[in-house]
């Protein structure tokens, strides 16, 4: 075991799988287990439960209060209880109940007694303004909702950046084992042909001068080797954030795991979306029209409360045994609750402030499709110059590839010499490198489109 892999032992889980990492393995790595992904999943289920909390406005209410005078002229014992159910249509509230009351009350507080055994009672408070078409519970359940709606969206928006992040380090990690074995087979080389130079120079056909340069370039291509290598171990830590297992832990991806290679641009596998269908699937903007309608909730909440309050009240009692003949059978009351607001500075306040951050909110919007616009232009644009540069490499390594061969043919028939060989073979490394590189930029490009699109 390497000495750089014993700090990290106990932080990754090493894999045991033994056939090549795919990116599809590592996306749903990211869609299931990557940390961030599952912390916007819990503020989706934290959302709904302020929907619940919302709704619990509405809950059924039970009141009971009990009375006895102890001390005094007038001794009495009093009971009132009661359930209330507040109601979503137009802010109306039932009520029902039963009280009871018993003993010597005074004459100011007549109302106070009731017939042997108690009444029962039931109404209703109907608003007719304020709080009619919509009051605060109301609001609280309709903000609840869009709140539900701003956290899906910002759970896509960070499923769709994690996708994204992935996808890159995963072909950061394949090109870094490309290079890596690029680098390996060019010091192979060097190293296999040392023998048979070692075995010319003993000969007398070939000057010790050649040879030397040969072990000049073995430890020239061992040092590409080992910054490839520590290029390749950096790729992997890096992936490891977005590669876990089972129980969430990062997985460390070693060079048994390689073996998929960096695909050819296909420009006719792009995404072939429009501008109009990444507007329509980008989160951001879902998420500033859910915010919207949270603040066009309030904006009418404060309208409402500038209003007067009028209250129709209706409301059925009946005593269950007789007694006093002006509380025996049923009695019906009707009565109106007029309240009028002389100020109305802090409902006017709150609208002023909802029409302020609806004007922000829409500069944003705007600000955020613009921007989303010149995301999808800016990324087309990077995979088509990716596309360009990985045709012009891989055209370069083909030639660097001729040109090596002719020089190994020259050096052969003594019309060359090693540096020229060894030139060669670097050129036809670097050029291989910097095909690798264009080809993990195409894919890198390619992944940034999707995201540019809302694709996850």
């Amino acid at each position: 075991m390497k000495l750089w892999l014993i700090p990290f032992i106990s932080f990754f889980s090493l894999s045991a799988r033994s056939a090549p990492l795919t990116l599809d393995d590592v996306l749903k790595s990211v869609r299931e287990r990557f940390p961030l992904v599952q912390g916007a999943q819990q503020d989706v289920q934290a959302a709904a439960g302020e929907v619940r909390a919302s709704e619990g406005a509405f809950d059924i209410q039970w009141k009971t209060r009990a009375t006895s005078s102890l001390l005094g002229y007038y001794e009495n014992d009093r009971i009132d209880s009661i359930i209330e159910k507040p109601t979503q249509i137009w802010g109306t509230s039932l009520f029902a109940g039963y009280r009871l009351g018993v003993g010597d009350f005074a004459v100011y507080d007549g109302k106070l007694e009731t017939n042997p055994g108690g009444e029962l009672r039931a109404g209703l408070n109907v608003p007719l303004w304020r709080d009619g078409p919509l009051d605060r519970r109301r609001a609280n359940i309709q903000r609840a909702g869009f709140s539900v709606v701003i956290a899906d969206a910002q759970l896509s928006q960070q499923r769709i950046e994690a996708v994204r992040l992935a996808t890159a380090r995963y072909w950061d990690w394949v090109g870094a084992g490309q290079k890596m074995e690029i680098y390996k087979a060019l010091l192979k080389i060097a190293e296999e042909r040392d023998a048979g130079l070692a075995e010319r120079v003993r000969r007398g056909d070939l000057p010790v001068f050649e040879r030397r340069d040969n072990e000049r370039a073995i430890l020239q291509r061992k040092s590409q080797v080992i910054s490839a290598e520590r290029a390749f171990q950096q790729a992997t830590i890096e992936l490891s954030l977005y590669l876990r297992n089972e129980e969430g832990n990062p997985v460390f991806a070693g060079a048994e795991l390689l073996g998929v290679v960096i695909p050819k641009p296909e420009t006719d596998l792009a995404p072939q979306k429009g501008l109009e269908e990444a507007l329509k699937a980008r989160p951001e903007l879902a998420r500033f029209s859910a915010l919207k309608s949270q603040n066009e909730v309030e904006r009418v909440l404060a309208v409402n409360q500038t209003g007067p309050r009028i209250d129709v009240q209706m409301q059925a009692v009946r005593s269950l045994r007789e007694g006093s003949p002006t509380r025996n059978g049923t009695q019906l009351e009707a009565g109106l609750l007029l309240e009028v607001p002389l100020q109305a500075n802090v409902a006017g306040g709150r609208e002023d402030v909802a029409r302020s951050t609806a004007m922000r909110m829409e500069l944003q919007e705007k600000f955020q499709r613009d921007k989303i616009a010149t995301e999808v232009y800016d990324a087309r644009s990077a995979l088509e110059a990716a596309a360009l540069r990985a045709e012009v490499t891989h055209g370069e390594t083909e030639l660097a590839k001729k040109l090596e061969e002719g020089e190994r043919e020259r050096f052969r028939q003594g019309d060359s010499n090693q540096l020229f060989v060894n030139i060669r073979e670097q050129a036809t490394a670097d050029a291989a490198v910097r095909e690798v590189d264009a080809l993990t930029d195409y894919q890198k490009n390619l992944a940034t489109l999707k995201a540019a699109l809302g694709e996850s």
